[in-house]
């Protein structure tokens, strides 16, 4: 591992176990190396060869959410993310990579035409292999017990993803920019096409971003840092060569990549630097965007006599936390539901799914996902809104395993509705 680059961050790390206090993991493991200070304290004896199993420490940096609220509490500011994800990477390149994540980092997630071909062989493998599950957000296929993660369902993949849905020359140019994600494109069109339309009422003429490689927050996180490289070259070439004014992200995951990440990449010195600068300085989540340009102030008024409270709003991580962007999409929902929308109890807990820790550890992210939504629901929420493609994900699973009636939305699909049905 590089102790040029992790020293100066662990350092900063005080051992006073404040991060355990506000874990996710924590409660399920109830271990100190599940907490930031047992990585930190792993990570310094690895760098300074006190430690050489580097297969304990995969393990033991694997096993986190990157929720961030270790970071966010941290008296000391240990950027306790950027310790984990440099970690990973050198582990992932001192003992490689799995030959799965190889294909879906290195070779589905940078090509358009891949993932539209993966969408749909997937959406074919559903109907012949899975189990039907009607919910209160769609249909749903579970995975027979045979297939194991214990009873885990999927939403029904579309023939057409959101791009494909477009109209040959529509949304090809403008001032803003849609970067609707892989997961609002492909997996829930019906999110990328409620953004796009409630985005057009701002008066401004919108392009949606087309032929996008995955943001890379995915591969980043699992240590594959030559495929999130090649997603933020990418993505930043091109975004920058459209010179928008603005660009908008529905998923608060995607805009953590861009406002943040894409500089660990693309440094000083480095020939697309300058343009990740612009880049990142025009990137917005979806409710500031319909906040800043009006959208939400000239909604029509919400409807009378609509059952009080039953919308609640879920805080994701990365999106209410580390970026700090709770209060807009509170305020676009107040807008858009009126009453119908109250402070959901257990907002700001964590939903559980963690991007590939879902898939590493199914049994302990559905505990977490699934404290979740049952807190939500005991408080009278019927509507979970958010903005996040992962969390949409994770939780709609849940409400299906524990109440299909739990109806799970992206934000944007709530303020289309109210456009479209007033």
């Amino acid at each position: 591992m590089s102790r040029e680059e992790l020293a100066p961050l662990t350092l900063a790390c005080a051992k006073c176990g404040t991060c355990r206090t506000v874990c996710t993991l924590y409660p399920e493991r109830k271990a100190e190396i599940s907490v930031a200070r047992g990585k930190v304290a792993l990570v310094d004896a690895a760098i300074s060869g006190l430690d050489g199993n580097a297969e304990a420490l995969q393990e033991a940096l694997s096993d986190c959410l990157l929720c961030g609220r270790c970071e966010r509490a941290c008296p000391n500011q240990v950027r306790v993310e950027e310790i984990i994800m440099k970690g990973r990477a050198d582990l992932a390149e001192e003992m490689g990579i799995p030959a799965w994540k190889q294909v879906v980092f290195g070779r589905v997630m940078p090509s358009a035409a891949a993932k539209n071909a993966a969408r749909t062989a997937a959406a074919s493998a559903q109907k012949l292999f899975l189990r039907k599950v009607p919910t209160g957000s769609g249909l749903h296929y579970r995975f027979p017990e045979k297939f194991g993660w214990e009873g885990r369902t999927v939403p029904a993949l579309p023939g057409t993803s959101f791009l494909g849905s477009l109209a040959h020359g529509e949304a090809v140019r403008g001032e803003v920019i849609l970067f609707v994600g892989c997961v609002f494109d492909h997996v829930f069109p019906q999110v990328g096409r409620a953004a796009y339309e409630t985005l057009r009422r701002s008066g401004k003429k919108i392009s949606v971003f087309r032929d996008a490689a995955c943001c890379g927050l995915p591969a980043l996180v699992s240590g594959d840092k030559a495929s999130a490289l090649r997603c933020v070259e990418e993505n930043i070439g091109r975004l920058s060569a459209a010179s928008p004014e603005r660009i908008v992200f529905p998923c608060g995951s995607c805009l953590l990549m861009f406002r943040r990440n894409v500089l660990s990449f693309l440094p000083k010195g480095h020939p697309l630097y300058g343009q990740a600068v612009r880049v990142a300085d025009l990137c917005e989540d979806y409710a500031s965007f319909l906040l800043e340009t009006g959208v939400v102030s000239r909604l029509p008024d919400p409807p009378k006599g609509e059952k009080a409270g039953r919308i609640g709003y879920h805080d994701p991580c990365h999106l209410s936390g580390t970026l700090g962007k709770g209060g807009e999409g509170r305020e676009v929902l107040r807008r858009a539901v009126g009453d119908s929308f109250a402070e959901m109890k257990g907002a700001d807990l964590c939903c559980g799914y963690g991007g590939t820790f879902n898939i590493r550890d199914y049994p302990t992210s559905a505990r977490i996902g699934q404290n979740k939504v049952s807190v939500a629901a005991e408080g009278g929420t019927a509507v979970i809104a958010t903005a996040c493609s992962g969390c949409i994900l994770q939780m709609r699973d849940m409400a299906a395993r524990t109440d299909p009636s739990l109806r799970v939305v992206h934000l944007a699909e709530l303020v289309f509705q109210a456009i479209s049905h007033r």
